[in-house]
C-alpha cells in the first residue's frame, strides 16, 4: 500500500503521541468509510480500518482522519482522556422499548439472544455516530486550513458519507429501528448533511432531512457544536451537549482511558 507522506506523518504522530504502534488494514465488514480502535487495556495497537473500496481510489485521507480523531484523545492531559462506552441504563431502556406491547420484538419474532445482539448493535452504532460526527467536523475543520491539498479526498470521503446517510432514511430502516434510535440518528445526520451544505456550497445537501423533518434539529445541533471551543479538552461536554438534547444522554457512559 503507497501512501502520501502526509498520511505517514500522521500515522507517525498519532504513534508519538500515544506510545503505541499504528496497524493498517482493509476491512470489507465495515458499515462505515473507516474507523479506528484505539490502543486499551489488552489492546497493544490501534487497528485503523478502511474500506477495500477505497484502495482504488485513495485511502490516505481516511486514514490520515482516523489517525487526526484519535491523536484528539492523545491531545488531552492524561488525567482527562476518557473513551465513551454503552451504560447499563441505555441497555436496559433500549430492552424495554424493543419489547413494549406491538414492538419490534414483536413484530420480528427476535428470540432472546438475537434481541441482545440487536440492542448492542443499535446502541453501538448511535453512540458511536453520537462522538465521531462532532469530533469529525472538528477535525475536517483543521485538516482544511492544515493540509489544503487533501481537499479534493475531503469532498470525495464527504459525498460518500452523504450519500450512506441518506440511504438510512429509507422507509425499510424505520421499519426496524425504533423511533427512540431512529431520530437522533437523522438528527445527527442532518447537523453534518447542514455543515457540509454550507461548507460546499451545495444547499441542497440538506434537502433530504427537510423533507424528512429534521432540518431543524441538525441546524440546533450546529448551534451547540458553534458554542463549545474548539479544544479537546471540551470533546466530552460537546457529545453531552448534543445527548441532551437528542435525549440520549443516560445511554452512554464516560471510561477512564486504559494504558496498554
Amino acid at each position: 500500500m503507497k501512501l502520501r507522506e502526509i498520511t505517514k506523518q500522521q500515522i507517525a504522530l498519532l504513534e508519538e503521541k500515544s506510545g503505541c504502534p499504528v496497524h493498517v488494514m482493509e476491512n470489507a465488514r465495515l458499515s462505515t468509510m473507516s474507523e479506528i480502535k484505539i490502543a486499551r487495556g489488552n489492546l497493544a495497537a490501534h487497528i485503523l480500518s478502511y474500506k477495500p473500496g477505497l484502495k482504488t481510489e485513495s485511502p490516505d485521507y481516511a486514514i490520515i482522519f482516523q489517525c487526526a480523531l484519535a491523536i484528539r484523545l492523545f491531545d488531552c492531559p492524561p488525567d482527562d482522556r476518557k473513551l465513551i462506552g454503552i451504560s447499563p441504563s441505555g441497555s436496559e431502556s433500549l430492552e424495554a422499548i424493543l419489547i413494549r406491547p406491538n414492538g419490534i420484538a414483536e413484530k420480528h419474532q427476535l428470540s432472546d439472544a438475537n434481541l441482545d445482539s440487536f440492542i448492542n448493535q443499535l446502541l453501538h452504532g448511535l453512540i458511536t455516530h453520537l462522538r465521531s460526527v462532532p469530533l469529525g467536523l472538528r477535525i475536517s475543520e483543521k485538516l482544511s486550513l492544515d493540509y489544503p491539498e487533501l481537499l479534493d479526498l475531503e469532498s470525495t470521503q464527504v459525498e460518500k458519507e452523504l450519500h450512506l446517510n441518506k440511504e438510512s432514511l429509507t422507509e425499510s430502516i424505520r421499519e426496524v429501528m425504533p423511533q427512540e434510535v431512529f431520530d437522533p440518528t437523522q438528527s445527527i445526520n442532518a447537523a453534518f448533511a447542514a455543515f457540509w451544505a454550507g461548507r460546499l456550497e451545495k444547499p441542497e445537501i440538506i434537502n433530504p432531512y427537510r423533507l424528512a423533518g429534521f432540518e431543524s434539529q441538525g441546524r440546533e445541533l450546529l448551534k451547540i457544536y458553534e458554542e463549545i471551543p474548539n479544544d479537546p479538552i471540551n470533546d466530552c461536554e460537546l457529545i453531552d451537549r448534543w445527548a441532551d438534547y437528542l435525549q440520549i444522554r443516560d445511554w452512554y457512559t464516560w471510561l477512564p482511558y486504559q494504558v496498554p
